[in-house]
């Protein structure tokens, strides 16, 4: 049977074993493979401390937003995160004064008015917001200050609700722990948790093995033999695109039921849903690992080329660290990895569930069209109409050979 000699190829390869190794080690060291009692979710008690929750309160989100542009602005020193990683913004002259304007504005103090009445620099952290200032007001300011620091700012829309917060109240905290015995009787708090990291390397891995099994014809000097073949193009390129899913999400189904196995030991009975484990590495992790594959085998089928990798590599590397705003469990209709680094969150979970589903429905969609334009592309190959690796190599060379002509 095709399905299986392609199977077997990919679990026999040395990349196979790597990645074995890999998810292993991942799993272990974040500790999402064996859940102890330390790990248990218990009922919250009158009287306890149930922590805080954001919230955007205006009436602490204004002063603490405004105190620290004052800081920064006197420091000419902004702390951004443009796509996920720490970055130290400094304006030139053009751009801080402009946002001294925004300054001004907030505070209602012209911007040549910024000194005491000795005639000494004024302390910055002693400015306050302007009484009048609307909400509105406020939040168009901070959007002109985000701007003018490249965006991914602490005055972003997106960051603002963080400088408040609520304190979380019994019936809160009970409400929630009812969501996750009710609704997810508990075994789904625990699998979001196992999906949200497994799906940080889920979505990049699989793009290795689908360039190795396309370039693994050519390397082995059998291309002529495979094209020659009378099996169709399409029966071809989806067997082995099945077969590097199914070697993928086998090991990851049975990592997920072990993950699983040590929740059902702490909960018996009340946590124990047999389903659920592959639910979630079917719904969640899956059309990822669908996306990484069908990039591999479209970019390299293409070029002749192992550039998929890096065409990968980049978007996992934009996708993971834009990812940060949303680690709670928020979802948006473009990404790549949905994210859920938290035991618990059910109600954000539902709230967010119908983005997430459009999301994998589109990751899936999107996986399945490469698929197909890569089974057009491989028929063409096999007619002799285009040949991606001799076209690459002539360009690369033509190129060089340019280079190095000396000017006339």
């Amino acid at each position: 049977m095709l399905f299986l000699k392609e199977m077997k190829k990919t679990v026999v390869s040395v990349i196979f074993l790597v990645f074995l190794v890999a998810i292993v080690a991942f799993a272990k060291s974040q500790n999402i493979l064996d859940f102890s009692k330390d790990n248990k979710i218990t009922p919250p008690r009158q009287g306890e401390d149930y922590g805080s929750r954001k919230k955007e309160v205006p009436e602490q989100v204004m002063p603490a937003a405004f105190a620290s542009l004052c800081s920064e602005f006197a420091q000419n020193g902004y702390t951004a995160y443009p796509i996920g990683f720490y970055k130290r913004v400094k304006l030139n002259g053009k751009k801080q004064g402009q946002m001294a304007e925004i300054l001004a504005a907030l505070s209602g103090i012209p911007a040549g008015g910024w000194m005491n009445l000795d005639g000494s620099p004024i302390n910055w952290e002693e400015l306050t917001l302007e009484e009048d200032l609307s909400y509105e007001e406020f939040k168009g300011y901070m959007k002109r200050a985000d701007g003018l620091i490249g965006g991914g700012s602490k005055y972003s829309e997106d960051f603002l609700p963080s400088y408040g917060s609520v304190p979380v109240t019994f019936w809160e905290a009970r409400e929630e722990y009812l969501l996750v015995a009710g609704t997810d009787r508990f075994t789904g708090a625990y699998a979001r948790y196992f999906c949200d990291y497994f799906g940080i390397i889920l979505s990049v891995l699989p793009v290795f093995f689908a360039v190795s099994v396309c370039l693994q014809d050519r390397k082995a000097g059998m291309c002529d033999l495979v094209y020659a073949r009378k099996i169709s193009s399409f029966k071809l390129v989806v067997t082995r695109y099945l077969a590097v899913l199914a070697s993928i999400l086998l090991p990851v189904v049975i990592l997920s039921y072990v993950s699983s196995a040590s929740v059902w030991g702490i909960y018996g009975e009340q946590g124990i849903d047999y389903f659920l484990p592959l639910k979630y590495v079917a719904g969640w992790l899956m059309p990822s690992v669908m996306v990484a594959a069908a990039v591999g085998m479209f970019f390299t089928e293409l070029t002749g080329t192992p550039v998929a990798v890096a065409i990968q590599a980049i978007w996992w590397f934009v996708d993971i660290n834009s990812s940060v705003a949303r680690i709670d469990g928020k979802q948006v209709l473009f990404q790549l990895i949905p994210r859920h680094n938290s035991l618990g969150g059910t109600q954000i979970f539902l709230d967010n569930f119908q983005r997430l589903a459009a999301n994998r429905v589109l990751c899936a969609g999107a996986a399945l069209a490469l698929v197909l334009m890569t089974v057009i592309i491989y028929g063409q190959k096999r007619r002799g109409k285009i040949n991606g690796h001799e076209k690459n190599t002539k360009f690369f060379t033509g190129l060089a050979d340019r280079k190095g002509k000396p000017a006339a």
